[in-house]
């Protein structure tokens, strides 16, 4: 069995077929019945071998069923010598019993295999050291150009510059770069079509991340007054009209805020309390009331929705006695916004003043909000004139004075600043410039305007 298996093997080798008793004719010498026995002798001599792969699954299959019994396979192809073994130009494989042959080649293989992760791995974690830098310098650009929006709002507002034309000063030199720490950021302002570019640098110098922000103007508020109305609609009419209306200056806009001080004067046996009578189709709020004396007032405020239905007006607990309603309206520079109290109201009463009869609200109030407005108002038993308020950052809100000279008459004064930077707003005073000095009632709020998404 074993000498037919290997007369087998030497002629699948050599490409010779095996016969039975006699030798094939014409065969060579290699191809004859020198097989029986030991097949392989001569087939080894002067044959040059290395190892290959080519070709084993097609010969294993075929070869199978002769094989059973080996242990391990090794497959070499010769490189040929002049006529001997198998031949000058013909290639052989040989079965090999020893298994060692095989596994030292998958070993190589495999040990190759992980000198190669291995090198991958060595030249990837330096490049990943070296290149971790790069994002952290892109967050931090990031917030920079971040601060530099935060950066622009804040200074336009701080300095009014709240339209198109103004803002274009954010592009001097001066005012359009701040560094920070490593880096640095750089304000570009387009007026043609109102956009703000940030450009955060990390480090300076190398751009790296750049935020665009449309519709620079509608990011930054600013308040100013817009104009007044009065019943009396003049200075020193009469009035006692209840409930008392007024008619709204033209021209308001949807956002605008609208303030209404009443002021009723009625003895101090006589009870009453200062309402809104009819609204306007608009949601007021009362602040409370305030009363002294022969004069009581209460303050009224809403943010215009964009329409009238009527005049609004206040009603009063008596007739008879002067009336005085009187309304300011102050503007937002978004109309996108909501009005609210920033601090809320003060009030108090004042006996008649001395001397030059200055009347001061003291010590003031101290805003939270930056930008918010402040808006201070003082009411006397009397037609008095007022001056101007002091200090001078105080504005007159409206006239100098509303004086009703119905009965035993009454006048009423007002006066509002912005707190560009929240703070203490200090004292603020006016003066009864005649008929003085008469006591009366004042009150003082801060209110602000709140940016929402349209």
């Amino acid at each position: 069995m074993k000498n037919r298996c290997s007369n087998a093997v030497g002629a699948a080798l050599c490409d010779s077929p095996l016969t039975k008793g006699a030798p094939n004719s014409g065969a060579p010498a290699y191809r004859t019945g020198r097989h029986r026995g030991a097949p392989l002798h001569g087939f080894f001599k002067n044959q040059a071998w290395i190892p290959v792969f080519t070709g084993m699954t097609t010969w294993l299959r075929q070869q199978k069923n002769l094989f059973k019994g080996l242990k391990g396979l090794s497959f070499l192809r010769k490189q040929s010598l002049p006529r001997t073994g198998c031949g000058e130009s013909r290639s052989c494989s040989l079965v090999l019993k020893d298994p060692k042959g095989i596994s030292v080649i998958f070993l190589v293989i495999a040990m190759l295999l992980m000198i190669t992760i291995g090198y991958v791995f060595s030249y990837l974690i330096p490049t990943k050291q070296q290149s971790v830098v790069f994002p952290i310098q892109s967050t931090q650009a990031f917030f920079i150009a971040q601060s530099g929006v935060e950066f622009a709002v804040r200074y336009a507002q701080d300095n009014g510059w709240t339209t198109t034309a103004a803002l274009n000063n954010l592009n001097n030199a001066a005012n359009n770069a701040r560094t920070l720490g490593s880096g640095r950021f750089t304000l570009t302002y387009g007026g043609s079509n109102n956009t703000l570019t940030s450009v955060g640098y990390v480090p300076s110098g190398t751009e790296r991340r750049r935020i665009v922000v449309s519709n620079f103007t509608r990011f930054l508020m600013s308040i100013s007054y817009f104009a007044s109305a009065s019943t009396p609609v003049v200075d020193n009419g009469t009035n006692t009209a209840n409930p008392t209306p007024v008619t709204p200056p033209g021209g308001l806009l949807a956002g605008d805020l609208v303030l209404m001080m009443a002021a009723s004067r009625t003895p101090s046996t006589f009870s009453e309390t200062l309402a809104i009578s009819n609204d306007g189709a608009q949601n007021w709020t009362s602040e409370a009331q305030q009363n002294q004396n022969n004069t009581k007032i209460r303050l009224f405020w809403c943010r215009f929705n964009g329409a009238w239905d009527a005049n609004p007006s206040v009603s009063f607990g008596g007739a008879n006695v002067p009336h005085t309603v009187v309304m300011h309206v102050f503007r937002p520079s978004n109309p996108s916004s909501v009005w609210q109290v920033d601090v809320a109201q003060a009030a108090g009463n004042y006996a008649a003043p001395g001397g030059a009869h200055t009347v001061t609200i003291t010590p003031g109030i101290t805003t939270i909000t930056d930008g918010a407005l402040v808006f201070a108002g003082w009411a006397s038993s009397d037609n008095n004139q007022w001056g101007a308020p002091a200090p001078a950052v105080w504005t007159n809100a409206g006239a100098n004075q509303y004086r009703n000279s119905s009965g035993n008459q009454q006048s009423q004064t007002h006066a509002y600043r912005v707190m560009v930077t929240a703070g203490a707003t200090g004292n603020v005073s006016k003066n009864q410039t005649t008929v003085g000095g008469d006591a009366g009632a004042y009150l003082i709020i801060a209110l602000k305007a709140v940016i929402v998404c349209p």
